[in-house]
């Protein structure tokens, strides 16, 4: 089953985490298939999600961890997409 979830990398005791899609059998620095993002915890307004991306791994049947569920609701609140109409 593929899975939308945090990978660990940075220095030691200063973490940072990437919004990837790998199969919930690795760990969690194992291969990745897509990066969606990223995420940096002591900044915590320091995330960036490629929503479009995003949409097209979830309709391919990727789920979604809690924490990444969290993250995408504050990026959906902070930049609403705009909107069509005039």
């Amino acid at each position: 089953m593929l899975k939308i979830r945090l990978a660990r990398f940075g220095k030691n005791k200063e973490p940072r985490y990437r919004i990837v899609v790998m199969d919930s059998r690795k760990k969690r620095e194992g291969k990745v298939i897509d990066i969606l993002g990223h995420y940096d915890p002591r900044r915590d307004t320091d995330f960036k999600i490629e929503m479009k991306k995003l949409e097209e791994w979830i309709k391919k049947g990727a789920q979604l961890t809690d924490r990444v569920k969290s993250l995408v609701k504050r990026a959906k609140k902070e930049h609403p997409a705009p909107s069509d109409t005039l």
